[in-house]
């Protein structure tokens, strides 16, 4: 084959390459210019937070608050200012047609500003989820009581701690509880850190009621009462007659202790050893 001919024959495969690559070229920027900017963000494998919660807006402002040219995007002297305006602009931008003059700009910035950020740390995950973290004293307390006869949470606390049992005296439990879950909040949000944290850090209910309606149960209506003494009688519960009575055939006595632990206004740690009690004369699973 002659040089000439390989001359040829290079410029040929040259050329083909080049229609190749400009055809790919026109095909992106065909593809850029007909899909919504949701799609085509879909498509690069980012996720647009969504418009409707807050959590992601919330994780966005903390972690691009200090970036250059946020400040012009929103007024971010004030978090929950800044994460309503973060909402409204961002919604405002994604409704953009491929066809407006602003597209690629509107698409430029929601990819910035509008995107869900990764999310390196349990606590960055809690404020995604919205789902607040336990922060008072009390809260760390009504924890323990709620969740001291679980083995998995005393081990769990226990190998970070070095000593912690069910036994505790409060106070000194509640800081060992606050210690603990205060070191998952800079770990990675995967495994069993996040799941601990989730199932033992969240912050509770204020009141053991809600604890319960959360869980699905309700307290026994006024004809329930005579039946659940007359079912608690006979079975394991050791401390009724002492406690509520001998003699109930009516579960007006039943009913009384129960309301009497005030279970919808005081603190659940409050309630201590008889949170178990409470549970089972107080509570039935909703239908």
């Amino acid at each position: 084959m002659s040089a000439k001919t390989t001359l040829l024959k290079g410029l040929g495969a040259s050329a083909t390459a080049g229609t190749v690559a400009t055809g790919g070229f026109f095909a992106w920027k065909g593809l850029s210019q007909t899909s919504d900017i949701t799609s085509r963000l879909t498509g690069e494998g980012l996720s647009v937070a969504d418009v409707n919660k807050k959590g992601p807006w919330r994780v966005i402002y903390l972690t691009k608050k200090d970036v250059e040219g946020f400040s012009d995007f929103v007024d971010a002297s004030d978090q929950e200012n800044a994460v309503s305006q973060l909402q409204k602009k961002c919604s405002e931008l994604l409704s953009a047609s491929p066809q407006d003059e602003n597209y690629e700009k509107s698409y430029e910035q929601v990819k910035k500003w509008c995107v869900n950020p990764e999310l390196k740390t349990i606590e960055m995950q809690f404020v995604f989820d919205e789902r607040e973290w336990a922060a008072a004293g009390d809260d760390f307390k009504s924890l323990f009581t709620l969740h001291q006869n679980d083995g998995n949470f005393i081990n769990a606390v226990q190998s970070s701690t070095g000593f912690f049992n069910a036994s505790m005296v409060l106070d000194e439990a509640k800081t060992e509880v606050e210690t603990w879950c205060n070191s998952l909040k800079s770990k990675t949000p995967e495994g069993d850190d996040l799941q601990n944290a989730v199932s033992w850090c969240t912050k509770p209910e204020s009141n053991f009621k809600s604890f319960m309606d959360k869980k699905g149960f309700r307290m026994l209506n006024e004809s329930e009462w005579a039946s659940r003494f007359s079912s608690l009688k006979g079975g394991q519960d050791s401390d009724l007659s002492t406690d509520v009575s001998d003699d109930d055939s009516d579960g007006s006595k039943l009913k009384g202790w129960c309301e009497g632990k005030k279970l919808d206004t005081v603190q659940i740690h409050t309630l201590g050893s008889d949170l178990n009690k409470i549970e089972a004369r107080c509570f039935v699973k909703k239908e």
